[in-house]
């Protein structure tokens, strides 16, 4: 299973997603928080409007 099949099946639950992915939950969790910063980086500079 990769990340992405793990966060859309679990959301962001780091111990679901960490015995998913066979990995230490602190490892669950920076992929968690990474993905989730470039999920609202991508929504930020969509909304931003033109000076």
């Amino acid at each position: 299973m990769t990340f992405l099949e793990a966060f859309t099946k679990y959301g962001p639950d780091v111990e679901r997603i960490a015995e998913a992915l066979g990995i230490s939950p602190p490892e669950a969790d920076r992929l968690i928080n990474g993905y989730m910063d470039i999920r609202y980086e991508k929504r930020a500079e969509s909304r931003r409007r033109p000076a």
